[in-house]
C-alpha cells in the first residue's frame, strides 16, 4: 500500500509537470499583441504615461499600447493603431497625430499634469508630414516596424534636390525680371528716340511755340489814358466809351474785359478770367 501511494505521488507530480509544461508552451507560441496590453483605464494615468514615456525616450511600441487607449476612452474607433507621429512640443504640453487603421487622424493632447484631451477623426486634420517630426510606424502585433528617418544618403539626395529646384525657381525669377527691365528701357528708348527725330526732322517755324492770340500787355501810360475815359461803374470796375470794361485790382493792377461781370471778379478776387488785349489806339 505505501509503495501504491509513493508510486502515485510521482505520478502526480510528473503529469502536472507536463501540464504546466504544455501550457508554457501554448503561451509561448500564440501570439501576443502588444497594443491589448494596458494595465489601466484611468486617462489622466493615461497622459501621464504618454508625456513621461516621450520625454524619457520610452519604447515606441509602449506609448502607441497608450495612445491607442486614451483614443478608444475618447469614445473614438482604433481597431489599431498604425502610425503616431509628435508635432507639437511645448512646455508641459506635447500634441501628437495618432493613425487608426481604417480611421482619419486623430489629434491628442497630453499635459505633464495629467490634462488629456483627443480630437479629429473627421478629416480636420492635415496629413503626417514628416518635416514636423519623426512618423513611428507599427506592424500588425503592435511592434515598431520603422520611422520615417532618413539615411545619410537620403537626406543628401533631398537636400540636393532641394537645393536644385530652388536654383532653378531662382533662375527663372531672375530672366523673368531681367526680361521685363529689358523690354521696358527698350520701349523707352524706342519712343524717346522717335519723338527726338521727329523733332528734328521739322522745320525751324514749325518748332517754334506759337503766339498767343492776344496781345494782353500794354503800358501804363496807355492804361492811364483809357482810365481817364472810362466811367466807374461800380467800385474799381470801369466802362469805356468804346464798350469794353476795365477792372483794377487790389495791387492796382488794371486788366481788360469786355463783360463787367469779368471785370468785377478781377477787381474782387484778382481771377484773370477771360481777359482781353488792350485795344489798340487809331493813329
Amino acid at each position: 500500500m505505501a509503495a501504491g501511494v509513493i508510486v502515485g505521488e510521482q505520478d502526480m507530480k510528473a503529469l502536472h509537470s507536463f501540464v504546466l509544461a504544455v501550457v508554457l508552451s501554448i503561451a509561448a507560441l500564440a501570439p501576443v499583441h502588444a497594443q491589448s496590453l494596458v494595465d489601466t483605464d484611468d486617462p489622466r494615468q493615461l497622459a501621464l504615461d504618454v508625456y513621461s514615456g516621450i520625454n524619457r525616450a520610452a519604447p515606441e511600441a509602449t506609448i502607441a499600447v497608450r495612445l491607442q487607449a486614451v483614443v478608444r476612452l475618447f469614445r473614438y474607433r482604433c481597431t489599431r493603431l498604425t502610425d503616431y507621429q509628435v508635432f507639437a512640443q511645448r512646455t508641459n504640453i506635447i500634441d501628437l497625430k495618432v493613425k487608426c487603421s481604417g480611421d482619419t487622424l486623430y489629434g491628442v493632447t497630453v499635459a505633464s499634469n495629467g490634462y488629456v484631451t483627443v480630437y479629429g477623426g473627421n478629416g480636420i486634420l492635415s496629413g503626417l508630414n514628416r518635416s514636423d517630426g519623426l512618423i513611428y510606424s507599427f506592424d500588425n502585433e503592435g511592434e515598431l516596424s520603422g520611422d520615417s528617418s532618413l539615411t545619410v544618403n537620403q537626406a543628401f539626395g533631398e537636400t540636393v534636390d532641394r537645393l536644385d529646384l530652388e536654383d532653378e525657381v531662382n533662375v527663372a525669377s531672375i530672366v523673368g525680371i531681367v526680361t521685363i527691365t529689358f523690354a521696358f528701357i527698350l520701349v523707352f528708348t524706342i519712343v524717346w528716340w522717335r519723338a527726338w527725330k521727329f523733332k528734328q526732322t521739322r522745320k525751324p517755324r514749325e518748332r517754334m511755340k506759337p503766339m498767343h492770340k492776344h496781345r494782353v500787355g500794354a503800358s501804363s501810360s496807355l492804361k492811364d489814358e483809357y482810365l481817364e475815359e472810362s466811367k466807374e461803374v461800380v467800385k474799381n470796375v470801369f466802362k469805356h466809351p468804346d464798350g469794353f470794361y476795365i477792372g483794377r485790382g487790389k495791387s492796382g493792377k488794371r486788366r481788360f474785359f469786355k463783360s463787367a461781370m469779368w471785370a468785377k471778379t478781377y477787381a474782387a478776387r484778382g481771377w484773370r478770367l477771360f481777359e482781353i488785349s488792350a485795344p489798340e489806339r487809331s493813329a
